[in-house]
């Protein structure tokens, strides 16, 4: 079985694109992450079914689709799933930099994959559909999701919080991390367009 250590800067100076599930990641032509090495969220094998990576916590995620995670490349977790390579919760809040002693949460798949994204090395990472926004009853890129409808209430100042501090903890390193969704409530990373993330 393969351990954390090896992805350990795999990609050391490379780009990353992270799919996330917000409404926006919809608008985007997916098929233009071809030759770019993409890590999918959650559902995110419904619109990206191929990803190099793909990044999945969620007990009910791996009840619904489990057969689309044991075609992605390599599937991260965390310990107790029933596929995937499995990981360490050290809890809700902090940032790990060794996923070797774990990784936490940060109440959202998406800072999970920005700490494996930072441990594997990558320099410059393009969050797509990090919206934290829901638009209209869409809740994600597939629709709505009925147990996440108040999630803007609820789950998403959470998030904020974790994804704010990430970049506090990130500062003094060489990372630059870029969000690409245009309604996105998320200050704390710089937006750029999807095109100029691919042209980078």
């Amino acid at each position: 079985m393969q351990q954390i250590s090896e992805f350990k800067n795999l990609h050391l100076g490379k780009k990353l694109f992270i799919l996330s599930s917000g409404p926006s990641l919809a608008e985007l032509d997916l098929s233009l992450l071809k030759n770019k090495i993409a890590m999918g969220l959650n559902r995110s094998t419904l619109i990206y079914p191929t990803p190099y990576y793909q990044c999945v916590f969620d007990y009910r995620l791996f009840d619904l689709y489990q057969e689309d995670y044991k075609k992605v490349r390599q599937l991260f977790t965390l310990e107790g799933r029933p596929l995937g390579l499995p990981l360490k919760l050290l809890g809700g809040e902090g940032f790990s930099f060794d996923l070797e002693k774990g990784i936490y949460s940060g109440y959202t798949i998406s800072y999970f994959a920005l700490q494996a994204a930072v441990y594997m090395g990558f320099k410059k990472i393009f969050f797509l559909g990090l919206d934290l926004k829901h638009e209209g009853p869409k809740t994600h890129f597939f629709g709505q999701d009925p147990q996440t409808v108040n999630h803007e209430k609820t789950e998403f100042p959470k998030m904020i919080k974790m994804l704010n501090y990430s970049t506090e903890i990130m500062a003094s390193t060489d990372v630059e991390v870029y969000n690409c969704s245009p309604i996105s409530t998320l200050e704390c990373f710089p937006k750029i367009t999807y095109q100029k993330a691919l042209s980078y």
